[in-house]
């Protein structure tokens, strides 16, 4: 028998996605900002209840206001939260190109390059071969299990995932097995495989893991410290890097590098590559961090390959034109680069931090045109 609870909150999120859909927001979305509207009123306890009032009829969450220092002189500089939500899907039907990952590898294969190596496909019930699985491997566990052993590490993630959420980092060193730098054996690594195939809600890539290029690693070793850039392209116009930044893990991340899970970011000038400013999210706020939390190494310093970058993510945007709109997570290698992973629509949160979407001439009329 149906529990009534269960069914009365299906029944009020069918009816409150049905209502966000018609002020404006895709299926995927509409739910979300229902949810994310609604814990921010009723359970975020960092906020006043006049502040989420005041807040939300601008169209942002109650927690931009200690983030950005929003007040009613400024707040129009910046995108707001639920304006940014309701143009999803930017790109419209080719986001579908990037945001799968194995998409994404097959669209840009000439620029195979600049793309990690990818070796299997775990999707239901199956383990199947990719181009880049050397010859000698098969599609059984035991073959991921010898490639982790020739490999020394290798990554595990979602197709579609996002975040750092489902990856994984899969190695031996010294006779041991690792699953996240933490010592493990070859039965555990070999259950994780069978769970992922036995998956039916989502499937995952084994690919090359990246380490970072020796100047970034001896800020932080243990990520792939990876560089953002927003890629934007106007209307009947040349696509432009609109902005940059760098992140940096900490033990707080883990083998991610995420800003939201503990790790550091800094802001990238666009004309010279170099990164500074390093921010770390404190609660709800971004604060100074100048020396990395865990190394003391200063967070300073000039971004490796940087022109060749600019130059090859502009042809990457002009190869493929229909999309506008591409935030690239990006890896810097001793030897040039690797294209981790291409988001259709990026968070903005560290943007809009130091650049305010409406105060910067490179995003304001892109997304003045998209509004209208």
């Amino acid at each position: 028998m149906r529990n009534p609870v269960n069914f009365l909150k299906h029944i009020i999120n069918k009816l409150m996605t049905k209502y966000m859909q018609s002020k404006g927001y895709s299926p995927y979305f509409a739910p979300i900002v229902f949810k994310k509207r609604f814990n921010d009123l009723f359970r975020n306890k960092e906020t006043t209840w006049k502040q989420k009032i005041w807040a939300q009829k601008r169209g942002f969450l109650s927690g931009r206001i200690a983030y950005f220092g929003l007040t009613e002189e400024n707040f129009r500089d910046y995108l707001p939260d639920f304006d940014y939500y309701r143009l999803f899907p930017i790109n419209g039907r080719f986001s579908h190109w990037i945001d799968d990952k194995l998409t994404m590898k097959l669209i840009l294969h000439p620029f195979s390059q600049y793309l990690p190596e990818y070796y299997y496909h775990i999707t239901e019930g199956e383990i199947l071969c990719l181009m880049d699985c050397p010859i000698e491997y098969e599609n059984e566990i035991v073959d991921i299990i010898n490639l982790i052993r020739q490999k020394k590490h290798i990554a595990a993630k979602l197709t579609s995932g996002s975040k750092g959420v489902g990856f994984y980092k899969l190695s031996y060193e010294k006779n041991n097995y690792y699953i996240n730098d933490k010592i493990s054996t070859q039965s555990a690594i070999s259950n994780l495989l069978v769970e992922w195939k036995n998956n039916k809600e989502g499937d995952y890539l084994i690919t090359e893991y990246i380490t970072p290029h020796q100047d970034l690693k001896n800020i932080w070793s243990k990520t792939p410290n990876a560089l953002r850039l927003l890629v934007v392209r106007k209307k009947n116009d040349l696509p432009i890097i609109a902005y940059s930044y760098i992140r940096f893990g900490t033990i707080k991340t883990g083998v991610i590098d995420n800003s939201s899970s503990g790790g550091i970011t800094c802001k990238v000038d666009l004309h010279s590559g170099k990164f500074s400013n390093g921010k770390i999210l404190v609660g709800n706020l971004m604060v100074d961090c100048n020396h990395h939390p865990d190394t003391n190494i200063l967070l300073e310093g000039q971004i490796p390959f940087w022109d060749l970058i600019k130059s090859e993510i502009i042809n990457i945007g002009k190869y493929l034109p229909q999309l506008i709109y591409i935030g690239y997570d990006i890896a810097i290698i001793d030897d040039g680069f690797k294209i981790i992973e291409m988001n259709s629509h990026p968070g903005l949160g560290f943007e809009q931090l130091h650049n305010p979407i409406f105060n910067n001439d490179l995003t304001s009329e892109f997304f003045e045109d998209l509004l209208k």
